[in-house]
């Protein structure tokens, strides 16, 4: 009489290709979710750029293009209509450890906007930083005779630098 159902062999190998699947699954997983934190950060940047720029196009036409330089050092959260998902206000003395990951803060203390990024898989300044720093900066701007002025422009930027390579 002949067995019927399958070998311990067959139960190994499918369990090896289930696990397998799973585990590559997972790794494009979480992937992904890294990509879609790093194309948040990168569009709430870029709002705040913008609002920086419109903020220094109303000081110029007002007649106080030398205003936005007041405004270097502050919250450039305050300039956009909403704050971005995730953002807890203005923090003294914030430990990054106690905050939730995935969430933004200002502190006023060093002028910075802070990004605490969720996956660092990807994110690199020599080391996988815990948290990235922002700050409003200005443009160099130019006064030289016989050219035309050019204005210090707000812009904001990281400091230190860091790279979010992705493939």
């Amino acid at each position: 009489m002949k067995a019927r159902g399958f070998t311990l062999v067959e139960l190994l190998v499918v369990v090896s290709i289930v696990a397998l699947s799973i585990g590559l699954g997972l790794a494009r997983l979480l992937k992904y979710q890294e990509l879609g934190e790093r194309a948040a950060v990168e569009q709430n940047v870029a709002a705040i750029n913008t609002a920086l720029t419109l903020r220094f196009a109303a000081y110029v036409i007002s007649g106080n293009a030398s205003g936005i330089e007041a405004d270097v050092g502050s919250n450039p959260v305050r300039f956009l209509e909403r704050a971005p998902q995730g953002y807890l206000g203005e923090l003294y003395a914030a430990d990054p450890k106690t905050l939730p990951r995935a969430s933004w803060y200002f502190d006023p203390a060093t002028g910075e906007l802070i990004y605490l990024p969720a996956r660092r898989w990807y994110l690199s300044s020599g080391v996988p930083p815990e948290t990235i720093h922002f700050r409003v900066a200005l443009t160099a701007g130019r006064d030289e005779p016989g050219m035309p002025r050019e204005l210090r422009q707000p812009f904001i930027t990281a400091h230190p630098p860091f790279v979010w390579q992705i493939d």
